[in-house]
């Protein structure tokens, strides 16, 4: 009675032809399913942690830090190739900043694709969490999809939401601030975030990040009609789940969709055997 992988994130789109081109030449996903109307893009042969394209509304761009489901994730093996790649794609990429996580270091960057979607991009290495993509094809630039991140307005309610409720387990947790994650996020220099990084059992991608800052003016956009706006979690039992999801403060709207924290709707399917 737990949640697994994030088969799909979800985004409303502008155009999802155009959106669908980003992500292609960006991080080089194919396009798995394309009817005219929405696009699933992924990595083939790979059945978890891929992108549905969907029809949204027009709305303006977000923060890094307003309220809502905020950004999604992928390795990159060189970020100076991802981030050139994404700014000829049409995005807006930051610096790539190297900062102390946990008891290691991270090198990442962050970029601003269409629709609003933010996106956070770790370098890939030794010690790097589990990606199907990368470990059969050495020569591939980038992963699947590696994490879906919500800002929610109550860290702690969050969190509880999908620890408590859907038996993800917290593999990091912790508050940064400081020069590199100014450069990273473009915070004040005063502000700070803390950053929840949650795994399944098997830790399969894509996995669930919550991202909370202190010292900012945040918006609540959590009901923003475009970007990311659901989840697709395999769980081993999903209509159990599912009960445990509401009792933890989920909103059902359907026997295997609920909104949870931050407006960010999560849709349960059946793990596969």
């Amino acid at each position: 009675m737990s949640l697994g992988a994030i088969v799909e994130a979800v985004i409303a789109c502008r155009d999802v032809g155009a959106s669908a081109t980003f992500h292609t030449r960006a991080f080089g996903l194919d396009v798995l399913e394309d009817d005219g109307t929405q696009a699933l893009l992924g990595v083939e042969g790979v059945g978890t942690g891929r992108i549905r394209l969907v029809p949204g509304e027009e709305a303006p761009d977000p923060r890094l830090w307003d309220v809502g489901p905020r950004l999604l994730g992928m390795y990159s093996r060189d970020l100076e190739r991802t981030t050139r790649l994404i700014d000829e794609a049409g995005g807006r990429s930051g610096e790539i900043v190297t900062y102390p996580y946990g008891a290691a270091s991270l090198t990442e960057a962050v970029a601003l694709g269409p629709d609003g979607v933010w996106w956070t991009l770790p370098q890939a290495g030794a010690g790097h969490r589990p990606s199907p993509a990368l470990e059969r094809d050495p020569g591939r630039l980038h992963g699947e999809l590696h994490t879906a991140v919500l800002v929610p307005a109550d860290h702690d309610a969050a969190l509880a939401f999908f620890t408590a409720g859907g038996g993800l387990r917290v593999l990091f947790d912790g508050e940064m601030s400081g020069p590199p994650f100014d450069r990273l996020t473009g915070m004040p220099a005063e502000a700070s975030l803390r950053l929840s990084f949650l795994v399944s059992a098997d830790q399969a991608p894509a996995r669930m990040e919550i991202m909370s800052f202190t010292g900012v003016e945040a918006a609540d956009l959590s009901d923003r009609p475009l970007g990311l706006r659901r989840v697709v979690f395999a769980a081993d039992d999903p209509a159990a789940t599912a009960a445990a999801l509401a009792e933890h403060g989920g909103e059902r709207l359907d026997e295997l969709l609920l909104r949870g924290p931050a407006g960010l709707e999560i849709e349960l399917t059946r793990a596969a055997s």
